[in-house]
């Protein structure tokens, strides 16, 4: 497991669904200004960057827009679509090795954020869970639009999904107990929400039909685990997705943040306080 060091920082801008390839070139020059001149020390992006046959070239923009401070990174579903999990994960660490500002989180890191607080990544999926799992009649985008999901029946499908889902819970478990030894508040940078309690489709609470692509329920149990092994930490669940802003507190030293978004219309999150 890797511990990378970092100056101290105070302020975390938090960005997600940007969805830049929705945008026009316009808007995002504009974007990038303002993210280049704000006062912050790290950002990180909780998924949905863009899709995959844009996704380098934002990422390089992203990161030269940040520069030097650090941005920290997890992909959304949207940032496969157009080509497979492989290859958009090979491209992302070709990008991060000619950025060297540039982190894409969910390889072990645990990325100190100044000196009592960290962070740590995975970009999680819609496990298929929830709701009516893999009863329900509401299908998903990423069954046509990633390679590796194409291929599948419908069945075959939600069976995967459910493996990315418990992928990030294994993940979250090897990871987040050690950060959770050695700092007392461990924010936690996901894509799809853990939790059905901050899942909204169109800003209303997620029915059971679509609870099932709008929240990563393996993730959720592993995390919630995790917290109350260690009561006396504080866990801060970052994430997007939905595209409706909600938070919650799932325990005592536990909260959830979902992100809002606007497709063509990025915008910023907050910029969280961490210490």
């Amino acid at each position: 497991m890797k511990i990378k060091t970092t100056c101290p920082t105070t302020q975390l801008l938090w960005l997600s669904d940007i969805h830049f390839d929705r945008a026009d070139e316009e808007t995002r020059a504009r974007f990038l200004r303002k993210i280049n001149n704000m006062e912050y020390d790290a950002a990180v992006i909780t998924g949905d960057i863009s899709s995959s046959s844009s996704l380098g070239s934002h990422l390089r923009d992203l990161a030269e827009s940040c520069y030097p401070r650090p941005l920290h990174v997890v992909m959304g579903n949207n940032d496969f679509h157009g080509s497979s999990i492989g290859s958009v994960e090979k491209l992302v660490e070709d990008v991060c090795q000619q950025h060297s500002n540039l982190r894409h989180l969910g390889y072990g890191e645990i990325i100190p954020l100044g000196e009592g607080s960290a962070i740590v990544g995975h970009r999680g999926w819609a496990d298929c869970r929830a709701g009516w799992g893999n009863r329900t009649v509401i299908e998903s985008r990423d069954h046509c639009s990633i390679d590796d999901l194409r291929i599948l029946s419908k069945t075959e499908m939600f069976g995967r999904m459910e493996h990315y889902g418990r992928e990030s819970a294994d993940y979250f478990r090897k990871v987040l107990p050690y950060a959770l030894t050695r700092y007392q508040h461990v924010i936690v940078a996901t894509h799809v929400p853990p939790f059905a309690e901050v899942a909204q489709y169109n800003g209303k609470r997620c029915g059971p039909t679509h609870l099932p692509h709008f929240t990563n329920v393996s993730a959720g149990h592993a995390i919630r685990g995790i917290a109350r092994q260690f009561p006396r930490r504080q866990i801060t669940i970052i994430c997007g997705h939905t595209h409706c802003a909600t938070e919650a507190k799932i325990l005592d030293n536990l909260t959830v943040r979902v992100g809002g978004a606007q497709k063509g219309h990025p915008a910023i999150q907050r910029i969280l306080q961490v210490n």
